[in-house]
C-alpha cells in the first residue's frame, strides 16, 4: 500500500508540473496602488486582462507631481513649505488639508495677494483649520482663550505647547476661530481723463479777460500762498446777459444763489457743473440768472445763465472757476486751477448765422 501511495503522488506532480502558469486575476488588474500613477511601466508587466490598451504616459508630462511634503519648524507645530512650479495657494492648502483662507491669513504679510504664490517663497503650514495670530505683549494662554471662546487647553494642543510662557511675536492657531475672508484685489483706478485745452469758452462771443487767475494787483482779492492778493478763476467782461454756456457736458450740483456764510457765497448767482468721475468740475459766477435746475444733465455748449453782477463783484462779468475736486473742499481752494490751462478763446461756438430776410413777393 505504501507503495502504491507513491506512485500516486508521483504521478500528480508530474501532470502538475506539464500544466501552463495561471494569469493575473481581473481583480489584480483593477486595484490602483497609491502613487502607482507616478511610476514608469516595468518592460516586465504581466499583459492586462482589459481588452484596450492603456495609455501611454507622456515622458515629459508626469500623471503625477511629487507629494508636498513640510518641514518641521522646531519648538513650533507649524510645518516650513517651499513653493515650488505649479504650486498656488489652493493646491497648496488641500495638500496639507486646510482651508485657503486659514493657509492665507498664516502668510498674509509674505503673501499679499492670494492669487499669487512665488517660486521658493516659504510658507508657513498650520497643524489645522483655524486663525493664526501673532502674540502681542501680555498675552497669556488663557487671555487668548478667553478672547476667541475656546479652552486654553484646546489651544495649548493645538500648538504643541510644553511651555505655557508666551513670546512676543510668537505664532499660534486659534483651532476653529473664524478667518476674514480672502481679500479681493481690486481693479487700478482709471487715469483720470486730460482736459487741457478741451473745454469750451463759457462766454459766448465775448473774450475780454478782465482779471486772469492768480496773483494779482488787485487789493480787493485775499491773501494766499505767497500771492499778497490772489484771484481764484478768469473774469472774462461784457454786457448782462451774455448768453454763458457749459464749458463741457456733465450735471448740475448746484443753481441758484449761494447763501451768505457758505463757500462761494461771493459769487451771487452761480451754477456749479460736475464733468464725471469726480476729477473735473466748473463754476460760473455773478450771473443775472440760470438756465438750468440742479440735477439736470447738460451739454457742451448748452445754455446755463446769463453774464451778470451778482455777489461780491464789481462790474458785469463772469467769474469762471476750474477744479479738480469737488468746489471748496476743505474751506480751501487747493484744488482750484487755472482756467486758461483748460479752455482758450480760440474754443467757442462761432455765433449763429443770421436767418435771411425773405424777399416779399412783387405785386402787380
Amino acid at each position: 500500500m505504501f507503495a502504491l501511495a507513491v506512485c500516486v503522488v508521483l504521478v500528480a506532480t508530474v501532470v502538475l508540473a506539464s500544466l501552463p502558469l495561471a494569469q493575473h486575476g481581473t481583480a489584480a488588474n483593477n486595484a490602483t496602488p497609491i502613487a502607482a500613477a507616478s511610476a514608469s511601466p516595468s518592460p516586465t508587466d504581466a499583459a492586462s486582462d482589459s481588452p484596450s490598451p492603456s495609455p501611454q504616459l507622456s515622458p515629459s508630462a508626469p500623471a503625477t507631481a511629487e507629494p508636498r511634503i513640510g518641514t518641521p519648524i522646531p519648538g513650533s507645530a507649524f510645518l516650513a513649505y517651499t513653493v515650488r512650479a505649479g504650486d498656488t495657494l489652493s493646491r497648496i492648502a488641500n495638500a496639507f488639508g486646510l482651508s485657503m483662507s486659514t493657509l492665507y491669513w498664516a502668510n498674509s504679510i509674505s503673501v499679499p495677494d492670494p492669487q499669487l504664490v512665488k517660486i521658493g517663497q516659504v510658507m508657513k503650514i498650520p497643524p489645522m483649520d483655524g486663525l493664526v495670530i501673532s502674540v502681542t505683549a501680555g498675552a497669556t494662554v488663557k487671555s487668548i482663550a478667553d478672547k476667541y471662546g475656546i479652552d486654553s487647553q484646546q489651544l495649548i494642543d493645538a500648538n504643541n505647547l510644553t511651555d505655557t510662557t508666551l513670546v512676543v511675536g510668537e505664532l499660534l492657531l486659534v483651532p476653529g476661530a473664524d478667518t476674514p475672508p480672502l481679500p479681493v484685489k481690486q481693479a487700478p483706478a482709471p487715469a483720470p481723463p486730460n482736459w487741457f485745452g478741451k473745454l469750451l469758452w463759457p462766454a459766448y462771443d465775448h473774450y475780454k479777460i478782465t482779471q486772469r487767475f492768480g496773483c494779482t494787483g488787485w487789493p480787493g482779492e485775499p491773501r494766499y500762498g505767497k500771492c499778497r492778493h490772489y484771484h481764484d478763476g478768469l473774469d472774462i467782461g461784457g454786457p448782462k446777459g451774455v448768453p454763458i454756456l457749459a464749458a463741457a457736458s456733465g450735471t448740475v450740483i448746484y443753481a441758484g444763489w449761494r447763501k451768505a456764510g457758505t463757500d462761494g457765497a461771493a459769487g451771487g448767482i452761480v451754477v456749479w457743473i460736475s464733468h464725471g468721475g469726480g476729477t473735473l468740475y466748473t463754476t460760473y459766477n455773478h450771473l443775472s440768472a440760470v438756465s438750468v435746475k440742479i440735477g439736470q444733465h447738460v451739454t457742451m455748449g448748452q445754455r446755463i445763465g446769463s453774464m451778470g453782477e451778482t455777489g461780491a463783484a464789481q462790474g458785469t462779468h463772469l467769474h469762471f472757476e476750474v477744479w479738480v475736486c469737488y468746489p471748496w473742499t476743505g474751506g480751501t481752494i487747493s484744488c482750484d486751477r487755472n482756467p486758461l490751462l483748460y479752455v482758450t478763446p480760440s474754443r467757442h461756438l462761432a455765433p449763429p448765422k443770421p436767418k435771411p430776410t425773405p424777399t416779399p413777393s412783387p405785386t402787380f
